[in-house]
């Protein structure tokens, strides 16, 4: 899936509309894009008295109009006598919604080391490797939003960065207190000793492979890479080390 840093998607639950359905034979149009690997995320009714259609390619959303004989269609955005984009809404409904939701279900669920108030209104996700010096300036750079109470930052350990790397995180995963261990580590800028283990246990290795799979599943190339919802409660990406200006916006304003 191609991400961007501007990547906008609402978290909105979904409207009650028009819903698919699966023992229906789609119109020729719409089985020809199918087998061309598009997939068909919802149906609605658009202007003109034409049957719409929502579709998602490797990840994009496009609309799909069927002409009134249904033996053609017309793929792109459609828009009224004013220039307005009517596509936006039914793609944003249909794809861009229900990914984002699963997505940030996913960040939810995966293994995660937490540093704010658990009750903080605003939530940040970062992948981060030990060797990371990035991450650490990161950290370091957020710690004024944590005390203030307005954020929790939840970071997912990945081992990506050098041949020991997951050792090092499964460190910090498998500590007493992760928690602690992981604010000493990067409080020290990388510098505090972490024992490594002589063996990962089975859950952590686990977890270590999850994060990094989900990482590259939302296009994270980078650490850190960092997820975060905008005021609209869009879903944001973030990759490497914010400047001060990016740092604010992805906190959601100042300390």
């Amino acid at each position: 899936m191609k991400i961007a840093s501007s990547w906008l998607l609402s978290l909105s639950l979904i409207a009650s509309g028009s819903v698919l359905a699966a023992e229906t034979k789609l119109p020729a149009p719409l089985e020809a894009l199918q087998k061309q690997g598009f997939v068909l995320k919802g149906e609605f009714k658009a202007p003109g008295d034409l049957q719409g259609y929502a579709m998602e390619y490797q990840g994009q959303g496009t609309t799909v109009y069927l002409t009134p004989d249904k033996q053609h269609a017309i793929m792109g955005n459609m828009v009224d006598a004013g220039g307005k984009n009517l596509s936006d809404a039914q793609v944003e409904k249909w794809v861009y919604a229900p990914m984002a939701k699963e997505m940030w279900q996913k960040l939810e669920k995966n293994h995660w080391i937490a540093a704010g108030r658990a009750d903080a209104p605003r939530i940040v996700y970062a992948f981060a490797d030990p060797y990371c010096p990035y991450c650490t300036q990161f950290w370091q750079n957020a710690q004024p939003w944590l005390k203030s109470g307005k954020v929790q930052l939840r970071v997912l350990m990945v081992g990506m960065l050098r041949p020991d790397s997951a050792q090092k995180a499964a460190a910090i995963m498998m500590a007493k207190d992760p928690a602690k261990t992981l604010a000493d580590y990067e409080n020290s800028q990388g510098k505090l000793a972490l024992k490594k283990p002589d063996a990962i246990t089975p859950e952590i290795n686990e977890a270590l492979k999850s994060n990094l799979a989900l990482m590259d599943e939302l296009g994270g190339s980078a650490t850190p890479s960092i997820y975060y919802l905008n005021d609209n409660g869009r879903l944001q990406q973030h990759q490497g080390l914010p400047d001060a200006e990016t740092l604010q916006t992805i906190m959601g304003g100042k300390p």
